[in-house]
């Protein structure tokens, strides 16, 4: 019990974090990418509603991922931030040469002419476009890791 409270604190705590990354790089010139008006578009095309609908599977998924790593992701450098960074690179990865491409074949978003699809590494974005996603990634991995294994469980207070 006491771990999936942790994995959920984790994965809402890295997923918010990420997506303030994301919303503070276009303050610093680099690209505005609406991550969760993508996610949002699938289940609707309302605009509106498609944003607050897709922050709900934004941190779905990102609660999930920290599942992810809290079950699988015990191995590598001791320093669980190093470990949270290297997890976060691997989730970018992931999203990046899978994630993407898939996005750019089904999303209603492209399909309807609304986005052009940004490509394997969105690579049709610029090469901020990925950067940007990097270091959000990176922000989310070393912080569901020091979350998951450095705070102290519930019972040791």
């Amino acid at each position: 019990m006491q771990d999936n409270r942790r994995i959920w604190i984790a994965g809402i705590i890295g997923t918010a974090l990420f997506a303030l990354v994301m919303d503070l790089i276009p303050s610093l010139h680099g690209p505005k990418l609406n991550i969760a008006l993508w996610d949002g578009t699938f289940v609707t095309l309302n605009l509106s509603v498609a944003i607050i609908v897709g922050y709900v599977l934004e941190f779905l998924i990102g609660v999930g991922m920290a599942a992810l790593y809290h079950k699988y992701w015990s191995f590598g450098p001791a320093n669980p931030v190093i470990r949270g960074i290297l997890f976060g690179l691997a989730v970018w990865l992931a999203f990046m040469a899978i994630g993407v491409p898939i996005f750019d074949r089904i999303s209603p978003l492209v399909q309807n002419g609304l986005l052009l699809g940004p490509g394997a590494f969105l690579w049709r974005m610029g090469i901020m476009a990925p950067i940007t996603w990097l270091v959000a990634s990176l922000v989310y991995g070393s912080s569901v890791s020091y979350v998951i294994e450095r705070t102290p469980s519930l019972s040791e207070r």
